[in-house]
């Protein structure tokens, strides 16, 4: 049984550093998108057009031993710029972008794969370990 829940966790663990490493790279990939002003604000633009959130991955343990990731947006959302050649540009040539740290979105790339590898050791620790069992037991 134990093997199962060890299985289990790093599994949990394997999902919850793809959202991770998934989350940082679509606030990269959308950097120089028209982010929404506000967190609680619209959510698309005067013409429809979806205005970017940038999101933080947060990782919280579980009962069961496994990690539950959850997503919250960065607040504020987005950060104002003097751009008046940008198509978005309001009038004053200020644009919004959104609030994306390249430092941060780095560390947390890392600490996404460093999580990943250290998961998939313990899936490869347990699948030899059941792998012995069944040598044994035959």
């Amino acid at each position: 049984m134990a093997i199962s829940n060890a299985l289990s966790s790093a599994l949990s663990g394997v999902q919850a550093a793809e959202r991770r490493f998934g989350n940082s790279a679509n606030n990269v990939a959308n950097l120089r998108s028209q982010a929404a002003p506000t967190v609680d604000g619209p959510a698309t633009d005067a013409d429809g057009r979806t205005l970017f959130r940038a999101a933080r991955s947060v990782d919280q343990t579980t009962a069961t031993g496994g990690v539950r990731s959850s997503q919250l947006l960065v607040d504020p959302s987005s950060i104002q710029g003097y751009e008046p050649s940008a198509a978005d540009a309001d009038a004053d040539g200020l644009v919004h972008r959104p609030n994306v740290d390249l430092v941060r979105e780095t560390a947390d790339q890392i600490s996404g794969q460093r999580q990943l590898e250290a998961n998939l050791a313990t899936i490869r620790a347990a699948d030899e370990l059941l792998q012995a069992t069944l040598d044994i037991k035959s």
